[in-house]
Parts: C-alpha cells; structure tokens; sequence
C-alpha cells in the first residue's frame, strides 16, 4: 500500500520534445487513480516514471515519503502490468507467475503458497500448466496480473492492459480488475485511452493532454463538472455537442446566440456571464440532455433541427441533426416516432449545459 506524489515531473527527449510538462499528481493509498486522455498525451510516459522504467527530467517523484528518483526498478516495491501481456512462451502460467520470485530468492513452500493463491483469485488455477500460447487473451491477461499480485507490491501500476482484448472481453476484465482493487486494498495507477474504462473504474480520473494535466477528479464531478472544453469533449459518450456563438444581455435576460437559433439562459447564470456581454463564447450540452418531450427541467430551449443521420442502440437511439449551421447529436428514447429528412423540435435542459470562455476554452459555468 502507497502514497505516491508527482511533484512538477517533467519529461523532454532529445530535440527539446515535452512529453511530460511539470505535472503535480498526489494518488493517495489505496486509490484506484486512472491518467486517461489522448495518444501522446503523456499517461504512459508518466506511469514509466513511476515504475523507473523512464528517467525523469527534472522534478521528484515520491513513493511512501521517499524520494525514488534514482532508486532502481527493482527496488520500488512496483508491479506493473503491460499491454502486450510480456508472458515467457516456454513458461507454464505456473513458472511466469512465479518467475519473479524465484529471482528475488523466495522459498519454493513461499512462492508456491502465493501462485495458487493468486490463482484462485484470479480464477485460473486450471491453467497452471498451460503455456501461455494455449490461453485465450483475457487468459493471458489474467496471468500478467497474476505475475504482479505474487509480488505483494506496494502499488500497481496498469499500462492500457485491455486494449489487445475484444470488447465484451473488456468489459469483463475491467470489472474483475475493479474487484481485484477492492480485495487488494492496494494503490493501483492505470493508463487508458478509452474515456469508458476511466470512468467505470476510478475512484479518481486524472485527464492528461500534450503532457499537462487538465483535471482531476471524480468520474461524476469531471462528468458534471469539466474544466475546460477539451475534458468536457473527451469525457462522455456521445461527446458533448458544442456550439459557437455569443451572450447577450437584453431586458434584464442573458442570451446565448448561434447563427440559426437563439437561446434564454437561466436566471442564476447571469451574474457569471454579464461580464461575457457580447463576447463569444463555447455553449456545450450532452446528447443526453436533449429530449424531443418537454418537461426535462424548469429551464428548458426549444431548437428545430433536420434529422440526418438515426443510429438504433437497442435500449436508445442516436440522432445526427443539423440546425444548418452547427450539427449535434441527440441521444433520445428508442422508441421515438422521427424519420430521416424531418425537421423537428428538440429540447435542451439548460440545467445541464456549459458555457465556456471562447479564448481560454476554461469554463463560465
């Protein structure tokens, strides 16, 4: 079990290449903390600083109040668990899992005491003596974690290690990583591109773009709350639906307007956007919080849109529309009555939309 803290780490390669700029990240004991964002964003650069696989540039990372910067690999107390599985091919699952300890000089009574209990929690003590070429890849995924538990590390550290999987494969394995957390009680660190696995499994999300950190957070609070434009488009599914335009102030109402409608924002916003009194600025609303019923909240739009695209999901439904100068997404009911080439009336909850400052892209309300 560890704390670990990032103080102000950078990375730069040769040619003056940021990989990572100055990052500061505290992940507390026994958190399960996620770094999700873009390809080269900086996540995993990142997590290889922690395990010391990457040399770090300039700052100090921290590890249980000792700084680890120059402290080899092996003597971190870290387990990490790669992408492409890292399995010996000669090795029975038995001998990878065990591989580690027999270099650290464990007893054999040791060693075979915390295979099989790794096994029996990851469920594939019938695959002991198996290789690994004979396992499917939630198999071989299994084997890789279980080769990190036997080690008892004070943390683990996860680099996108469900991405070679297949997608009902991955949900699986997300929810059997989730649990492994909870039985561990142990420090997990895990690197995903994919928005989803961040938000079903972290009990802290750390948004990374072009080696910054945008956010950090709870997945509801960067769900309802995000910083900036960048981490409300990048966290959810369908992305926020964003709109270009400008406030302005009349009659003692505030207004946001677009090139094909115009909308009354509510009341308890003004005091945040009457600065912003004909300046342009970002208005952002999920696919979610568009219904084409009335009655989503006490503050409520109306906008009339085309139908271009329907996407049937089974339990709903995604619609492409064009108000015919910004399209969007609307994620309604599955049993709605429209058709492609309709015009119709859709309805925003304001309750839950964003402005956003158009220069700094940082968030109004």
């Amino acid at each position: 079990m560890a704390e670990v803290i990032l103080r102000n780490v950078s990375k730069t390669y040769p040619g003056n290449v940021k990989a990572v700029d100055s990052i500061s990240l505290e992940i507390r004991n026994r958190e399960f903390m996620v770094l999700v964002g873009p390809s080269g964003c900086g996540k995993s650069t990142t997590l290889r600083m922690i395990a010391g696989l990457e040399e770090i540039s300039a700052g100090e990372i921290i590890i249980n109040g000792r700084v680890i910067n120059n402290i080899p690999p092996k003597d971190r107390d870290i387990a990490m668990v790669f992408q492409n599985y890292a399995l010996y091919p000669h090795m029975n699952v038995y001998d990878n899992m065990a591989f580690g300890l027999k270099l650290r000089k464990y007893k054999k009574t040791e060693i075979k005491k915390r295979v099989e209990e790794a096994a029996r929690i990851l469920n594939i003590e019938s695959y002991l003596d198996r290789r690994p070429k004979n396992l499917s890849g939630g198999q071989r995924q299994r084997v890789a974690v279980g080769r990190a538990i036997v080690r008892k590390p004070e943390a683990f550290l996860f680099d996108e290690p469900l991405s070679n999987l297949d997608a009902k494969m991955r949900v699986q394995m997300r929810t059997e990583i989730s649990k492994l957390h909870t039985q561990l009680e142990t420090t997990m660190i895990y690197v995903t591109h994919d928005q989803t696995e961040a938000m079903t499994m972290g009990d802290r999300i750390c948004v990374m773009k072009d080696g910054r950190i945008f956010q950090v957070d709870s997945p509801v609070n960067i769900y309802d709350n995000p910083a900036n434009v960048f981490v409300a488009g990048f966290i959810g599914t369908p992305p926020m639906n964003f709109f270009n335009g400008r406030i302005e102030a009349r009659d003692g109402k505030i207004f946001f307007l677009e090139d094909s409608f115009s909308l009354e924002l509510p009341d308890l916003w003004k005091d945040k956007l009457d600065p912003y009194n004909a300046k342009n600025v970002v208005f952002g609303i999920r696919p979610e919080n568009i219904s084409w019923e009335r009655g989503l909240s006490d503050y409520e739009a109306e906008v009339t849109s085309l139908v271009e695209v329907i996407e049937p999901m089974g339990a709903e439904t995604y619609m492409y529309m064009d108000t015919g100068f910004h399209p969007f997404i609307a994620r309604v009911d599955a049993h709605h009555p429209f058709k492609v080439g309709e015009k119709i009336s859709l309805f925003f909850d304001l309750s839950r939309a964003h402005v956003f400052d158009a220069k700094t892209e940082m968030i109004i309300v």
